[in-house]
Formats: C-alpha cells, sequence, structure tokens
C-alpha cells in the first residue's frame, strides 16, 4: 500500500514538472500581454507565474507591475514588497516598490526603503526625488535641507532694499497651482523694498497683473530678463525657504486678486440666486487608462456623477468651476441646482471670470487642483477632497493648513474612495443647511 501511495505521489510531482511552463516564458508572454495592452491575458499569464513560483522574485514583482498599470497601487504593493524582500539588492524591484508605495499613501515605507539601503542622502538623483517631497510631508527640514539646497534664496537674510529682484517661476514643475502658492513670496520681496519683476508662463499674465506687491510681468514668451538678483522657485524650495512660518496660519491672505469689473459682472449674474452658492471642481488633470486607451480622471479627481449626492441639499445653488467645454460639467445641469457658465474664463485670460466669479461665493467645494490655491489665494472658504496619497505640500492634511486659513480639508480614508468623502462633505453641509 506505501508503495502505491509513494508511486501516485511520485506520478503527480512529475506531472507538475512536466506540465510547468519556464518562468522565463511566462514572463515573456506576460510582457508581451501587458505591451499589446490584452488585460486578460496579461493578468492570467502573471498569475500563473505566480502560482508556479510563488517564491520567485520575478513572478510577485510582474504581479505588481500589472496591477500598477491598472491602476490600482493598493493591489500592486504587497506584490512589489515582497519581490523586493525576496531579492532586496535588486534596484529595480526597491525603486518600483518605493514609487508605488508613495503613490498608495505609503510614504513611510517608502522612506524606509530607500533609508534602508541607501541612508537618508543617496546620491542617485531618482531616490532623492523620492524621499525629498517625504521629508517635507513630516516637516524633517534637516535632512530636506541636505536634498535641496536654498541657500541662494532670498528669506529675510539680506537687504534688498532697492534692488531689481526677478522671480522666476518658469520651471517646468510648475503648474497653475504651484504659481498660485508660490507667488506669495514676491509680497515678501515687496515688502522688504525690492523692485519685483516675476517671470512666468503667459497664461497667467493677466491674472498676475492685479497683485500690487508685482512691478512687472514677464512671459516666458519673451526672453528672462537679467537683474541685480534672480530666485528661482518651485514648491519644494518655496517651502524649505520659508518652513520657519509654517507651524502658523499663514498672513499673506489675500495676495491673489480678482479684476474688480468682473466682480461686478458676476455679482449682477449671480444675482438672481437667493440661495447659499458654492462653487464646484470635481475635476483634476486627467489621465488615459492604460488598457482601455479611455480618458479617465487623474488620482486626485472624480467623476462628474459622484458629487451628485451634494446636489439635492436644499437652498443651496452650485455653479461650476470648469470650462465651459468640460462635458461631465453639463451633463450634471439636469439637476436644477447646478449651473455651468459658458462664458468662464472667456474672453479675459485664464482664472480671471473664476477669480471673480470665487469672490462672489459662500463656500468652494474642490479637489486638489488650481483651483484649490486660487481660492484659498483669494481668502474665500475652500474645502478641499484630497486622495488617500496627498500632496507633501499639504504635509499630513490632518491639522489646519498653513498656507490657506480658510482652507479645509476632506481626505479619502482609502486609495480611490471618493464616494465616502463626498458624503462627509456632505455631512458638513447639511451642519449649515439641514434639510
Amino acid at each position: 500500500m506505501k508503495r502505491i501511495r509513494h508511486f501516485f505521489f511520485l506520478l503527480f510531482i512529475t506531472t507538475i514538472f512536466i506540465h510547468a511552463e519556464p518562468l522565463d516564458n511566462l514572463i515573456a508572454n506576460g510582457r508581451k500581454a501587458l505591451q499589446q495592452k490584452n488585460q486578460p491575458a496579461a493578468h492570467s499569464t502573471f498569475l500563473q507565474a505566480l502560482e508556479q513560483y510563488p517564491d520567485h522574485p520575478q513572478a510577485q514583482f510582474y504581479m505588481g507591475v500589472f496591477h500598477y498599470y491598472a491602476n490600482n497601487p493598493t493591489r500592486a504593493l504587497p506584490y512589489l514588497q515582497r519581490s523586493y524582500k525576496l531579492d532586496p539588492e535588486n534596484m529595480q524591484f526597491l525603486n518600483a516598490c518605493a514609487t508605488v508605495a508613495n503613490h498608495a499613501g505609503q510614504f513611510m515605507l517608502a522612506r524606509d526603503i530607500i533609508e534602508a539601503h541607501y541612508g537618508a542622502e543617496p546620491r542617485d538623483a531618482g531616490l532623492r526625488t523620492k524621499l525629498l517631497p517625504i521629508y517635507i510631508r513630516n516637516r524633517d527640514w534637516h535632512y530636506a535641507s541636505k536634498l535641496c539646497t536654498v541657500s541662494d534664496l532670498w528669506w529675510h537674510n539680506d537687504d534688498i532694499t532697492n534692488q531689481s529682484v526677478l522671480l522666476d517661476l518658469s520651471s517646468q514643475w510648475n503648474g497653475h497651482g504651484d504659481v498660485f502658492q508660490i507667488v506669495r513670496y514676491a509680497k515678501h520681496l515687496k515688502d522688504a523694498g525690492a523692485h519685483v519683476t516675476v517671470y512666468v508662463r503667459p497664461e497667467l499674465a493677466p491674472l498676475l497683473s492685479l497683485c500690487p506687491y508685482l512691478d512687472r510681468i514677464v512671459p516666458t514668451t519673451h526672453p528672462k530678463p537679467t537683474l541685480a538678483k534672480e530666485y528661482s522657485l518651485t514648491t519644494d524650495r518655496f517651502i524649505l525657504a520659508t518652513h520657519t512660518t509654517t507651524h502658523i496660519p499663514s498672513k499673506d491672505i489675500p495676495y491673489l486678486y480678482a479684476d474688480e469689473t468682473l466682480c461686478t459682472k458676476w455679482q449682477k449674474r449671480l444675482a438672481p440666486y437667493n440661495t447659499y452658492k458654492i462653487g464646484i471642481c470635481f475635476q483634476s488633470s486627467k489621465m488615459q487608462d492604460y488598457f482601455s486607451g479611455k480618458t479617465i480622471p487623474g488620482p486626485r479627481g472624480m467623476y462628474g456623477s459622484q458629487i451628485n449626492p451634494l446636489l439635492d441639499v436644499r437652498g443651496v445653488s452650485f455653479f461650476s468651476l470648469h470650462p465651459a467645454h468640460e462635458p461631465e460639467a453639463k451633463q450634471l445641469c439636469s439637476n436644477h441646482t447646478f449651473h455651468v457658465f459658458d462664458d468662464l474664463d472667456v474672453g479675459y485670460g485664464a482664472f480671471m471670470d473664476s477669480a471673480a466669479l470665487i469672490k462672489q461665493l459662500d463656500l468652494v467645494i474642490t479637489v486638489d487642483t488650481a483651483i484649490a490655491h486660487l481660492a484659498g489665494a483669494l481668502g474665500v472658504p475652500v474645502w478641499v477632497m484630497m486622495p488617500h496619497a496627498t500632496d507633501f505640500r499639504w504635509f499630513n492634511a490632518d491639522e489646519n493648513c498653513p498656507w490657506y486659513p480658510t482652507m479645509k480639508f476632506f481626505v479619502q480614508k482609502e486609495q480611490g474612495e471618493w464616494n465616502e468623502v463626498v458624503q462627509r462633505v456632505k455631512q458638513s453641509l447639511l451642519a449649515r443647511h439641514p434639510l
């Protein structure tokens, strides 16, 4: 009887090895399916590799890669962690694990992985780029300053009275929201007696021309002027230079302004709405789904339909802060409380109408995008719905915002889960306007 059992055991083991496909073949086939954007084939092939070779780091790694390509960093992370643990000397595994940990909101995990091998000051530029926002997020100024030098920036450490200063905001890393946040630095330069010129992308020139502390605005379509002093600014450098003030609410507000003529225009446009007035922005930068090729919301944005629960709060009128061509905003007009203006920011310059409209509102509810910075810089109450993996500029997003005293955070408890966030926003709104 024992011999029979032994025979069948050997037969079983032999069958497994006969039918087990080499890992290299499975990985090659899975990668080919991934390149062809064949989601079912890629998943089944990588799953087969994982089932046959569960302790092989490549099998774990490519299943993690698959889920990352499928826009699910939370599901990808455990596989990438296992691949890294199985082969901790593999730089590709370390980089992938740290990157996806950041995207999944596991910032301390990303930091620990990098520091365990390379310390707090890695030479690799990519790893330094991953660590810097983590240190800033935690207000770990000692290590952050080792990765980003700001000794060339002024912060009340030099007499710049009557000096011509160029503030260069033209970095490719500065989006509209970044410029809105960091242009306040110019206000401090002006208060210190400097003559301030800002070098910035041309579409923002009309709005910034309303700032009394800017003496001159040069769009990047023109050559950059040479002045006595020049300060090049990005968000990380701005935060590091001014970090001694981040423990208290900013006293800069307001430092962006709306055109008075446009304010009058929008005041008249909103006069018929004898309600509590809220501006809505539900989209940030969009992205393309890897497998389907469809345009979908980026990690900071949501579908317009997801804000529908807010629209049944009585006594409130909602106004789109999206461009008129945003189709999802148009679709929301089926609800009589939601309104779109076809001429918003048409004719006067980027954000010119938006700023004037926002000044007429009681509240702005938005995702983390330029509108959040604009509302905050104008001094208007703003509620920001944020992804679980918040941007480093908000630190841990569990406290009052030091940049904008009128700002309140509503952060996802789980990655990608917007419905619960919207419900919390609705409950806060109902506390002001019960049904």
